[in-house]
């Protein structure tokens, strides 16, 4: 399954949503609520200073803090920033910034069950024994515009990542930096557990799809490798990578 998503600007239906502790935030929804399908989704926190309470979820995620400064646990967050969790890893509170704050969560995917408050009984019950992570990359900072302009092969950073041997293998992020009008081809995603291409700056072809501004092509491991071509400005993009679950 390949997904193309043309824009993760906040949508005009998002929905809005008071959480266990009256927290707001509001949800923009960019792929289908249905198990089997990856989830991508935007959370607002519009209101600064409120918090969402420490939780887990059930399944492995990237957050990714684009716009405002937030705090995370007892970590600030400077944008960009990236926050992976496995599976069944409290984390948390989230606490939005003095502009209020938002991130992307990247799933592979549909979070059926939602969260679970590490507050509640019933919840704490819920969590497992061992395989727990935490990984944050924070302040990740783009390439200028006239850099980017002059490159003459693809820039790729690797800006999150664990061992070949390590039991989350095959998670990481990769900033890869594209001069005008120059070709890519990604790793094979079956070499994790799917992928996220979250195109930052400028624009990119694949397929036959063109997308621009923030954008994104969502992978699953059953597909090829991503070939994206950069437009005549270039292109910024951030890889996802999930790992390889049994």
């Amino acid at each position: 399954m390949m997904l193309a998503i043309d824009s993760l600007a906040p949508r005009a239906d998002k929905i809005h949503v008071v959480r266990d502790n009256e927290c707001e935030t509001w949800r923009s929804d960019y792929t289908e609520r249905k198990v089997g399908v990856p989830q991508v989704l935007l959370v607002e926190q519009k209101i600064p200073g409120s918090r969402i309470l420490p939780h887990f979820h059930d399944l492995d995620q990237f957050q990714v803090f684009m716009d405002n400064p937030a705090k995370v646990g007892s970590h600030e967050i400077s944008p960009i920033s990236i926050h992976y969790t496995n599976g069944y890893t409290g984390y948390g509170p989230i606490v939005a910034g003095e502009q209020g704050s938002s991130y992307y969560v990247f799933r592979p995917d549909f979070d059926s069950r939602g969260s679970h408050y590490l507050h509640v009984p019933e919840s704490r019950a819920k969590l497992k024994l061992g395989g727990k992570r935490v990984l944050l990359a924070n302040g990740v900072k783009l390439m200028p515009q006239e850099e980017l302009s002059k490159l003459g092969v693809p820039r790729v950073e690797r800006i999150m990542g664990v061992k070949a041997d390590d039991p989350d293998a095959g998670v990481f992020v990769d900033a890869v930096n594209l001069g005008p009008d120059m070709r890519f081809i990604g790793s094979l995603p079956q070499e994790g557990g799917g992928q996220v291409f979250l195109l930052v700056h400028g624009a990119i072809t694949s397929g036959g799809t063109r997308l621009a501004g923030r954008a994104s092509l969502v992978v699953t491991n059953a597909e090829p490798a991503v070939m994206v071509t950069a437009g005549n400005e270039g292109a910024q993009l951030l890889i996802f990578q999930y790992p390889r679950r049994a």
